[in-house]
């Protein structure tokens, strides 16, 4: 095959998956970024470590702290999408025939399959990155003979059962019955290690992925799938075969490739999911404009979506003169009650928080923390609990938040300025965001009760007559409250 075809070919690839996730996708980024926190600390890489697929765990986390910035989160995907493909092919070269008419298209396969499997936005980086380490694996573990002795069980401590597609690479590709053995090995040190060193977890799990699927209790069928198309693709790439009219061929496989990954992302990428998930980015970047006018175009019927758009009418000052444009559904779709997941209660969190009530903030954070399946932490949910902590005066339990915040790359200044911050009364009663929530928080503490959630903004309004937020949404309150008892 030409060298500056491949290299062309990869480029395109490159191109493609960077446009999809910048321009296409970007709340997916988000998304990720907002449930984990990456911390640079030797606890931190040990904890990961200690789990089968702990490296690749670990090393998919320190990517995915920059998708704090879009454009650095789309770049990373690509360069993966285009160095599975590229190590695809390359395994493939140490097969068989290096001719261009080898089915060099079916390499981009894995790598298109597995942008849709990441339509579902459970999905986690460190799945295609164990694949990407396991694939790079399979022309080393072909030549190391007895050295696969000590890289099997190594090699599925740090990668996890991604380590299969090199073991089963080796013993196709040699066909010699002793390398049969690996496989026993493959299994027999795995199980070992299982029972010795990670027996707290399900030993599907165990087998299956730890850390490749934020939801513990589900097993997508694609999980299994790619595997075993990486190694098939492999295989048929490295056969050598010839085609007659290379270009012909070529021209189709490029659109049937298209054609099924346009087909592929259309039904694995969930529009209502994504576009919730899209109110949410833009509501934490503060395009609120933008939100209403993708609600106007196309808005999910869920009360996530409702409390994003009313928020956002809020900040447009819009919400009592456009309520009814949009999807509404009774007083739920102002302030949710609190939901234990890690998404529905974003918004809510942060209107509250507008709003002056830091208390119900505190619960609601902790809560979308604490719901992350995978036991992660999240450096926007904590930042926020340590606000709240701040403004009510509880600075050890702030320092506790900003000591954890100050080992990542994208918080770490921010909280070096607020201990600092927290250090001298005076500054803190200077920063205009604290002080505002102090002057328009509760004076008095008491039992909270979510159906009496309008008196609370009565009372705030009442108590200090610049909080037109808490007027405006008593008003809506009570407006979604008349239509509900008319219904």
């Amino acid at each position: 095959m030409n060298k500056r075809y491949g290299i062309l070919t990869s480029s395109l690839l490159g191109l493609a998956v960077f446009a999809f996730w910048m321009w296409g996708y970007p709340q997916a980024l988000s998304y990720q970024e907002q449930n984990q926190l990456f911390l640079f600390t030797w606890d931190y890489l040990l904890e990961r470590l200690s789990l089968p697929g702990g490296f690749a765990d670990w090393l998919s986390e320190f990517l995915v702290q920059f998708f704090y910035y879009r454009w650095a989160g789309a770049l990373i995907l690509a360069l993966l999408a285009v160095l599975l493909q590229r190590l695809v092919w390359r395994a493939a070269r140490k097969t068989g025939s290096e001719d261009r008419r080898s089915l060099y298209a079916l390499s981009f396969v894995p790598s298109l399959l597995m942008l849709v499997y990441q339509g579902d936005v459970e999905v986690l980086l460190s799945y295609p990155v164990a694949l990407i380490l396991a694939t790079a694996l399979c022309p080393l573990m072909a030549r190391a003979r007895w050295h696969n002795l000590w890289i099997i069980p190594l090699g599925w401590w740090l990668v996890g059962p991604a380590i299969a597609v090199p073991v089963l690479y080796t013993v196709i590709r040699n066909r010699k019955g002793a390398d049969l053995l690996m496989l026993g090995w493959l299994v027999l040190t795995a199980f070992l290690e299982y029972r010795l060193l990670a027996s707290q977890y399900p030993a599907r799990d165990a087998f299956l992925g730890i850390n490749y699927y934020r939801l513990v209790e589900s097993l997508p069928a694609l999980q299994v799938i790619i595997p075993a198309v990486t190694l098939t693709v492999i295989l048929l790439c490295g056969l050598g075969i010839r085609l007659r009219h290379p270009g012909v061929w070529g021209g189709l496989a490029a659109i049937l490739l298209i054609l099924g990954t346009w087909i592929g992302v259309h039904y694995s990428y969930g529009k209502d999911t994504h576009e919730t998930l899209a109110y949410d980015w833009l509501i934490r970047n503060g395009r609120y404009a933008d939100v209403l006018e993708r609600a106007a175009k196309y808005q999910p019927n869920n009360p996530v979506s409702a409390c994003s758009v009313n928020f956002c009418l809020f900040t447009q000052g819009q919400l009592n003169t456009r309520l009814t444009e949009f999807y509404q559904c009774g007083t739920g779709g102002l302030v949710l009650p609190s939901i234990r997941d890690n998404l529905s209660d974003v918004t809510s969190a942060e209107l509250l928080w507008m709003m002056g009530m830091p208390n119900i903030t505190l619960q609601y954070c902790f809560d979308l923390q604490e719901s992350i399946q995978n036991g992660r932490k999240s450096g926007r949910f904590m930042s926020r609990i340590a606000e709240c902590n701040i403004v009510n005066g509880w600075y050890d339990r702030a320092e506790k938040y900003l000591d954890i915040l100050e080992h990542s790359l994208f918080y770490r200044k921010w909280a070096k300025e607020r201990n600092y911050m927290i250090r001298d009364e005076v500054r803190v009663a200077a920063d205009p965001v604290y002080s505002y929530i102090r002057s328009v928080r509760f004076k008095e503490d008491f039992i909270t009760v979510y159906s009496s959630l309008d008196l609370m903004m009565a009372v705030l309004y009442n108590q200090n007559k610049n909080n037109f937020m808490a007027a405006e949404y008593y008003q809506a309150w009570q407006r979604l409250k008349t239509l509900e008892d008319v219904q």
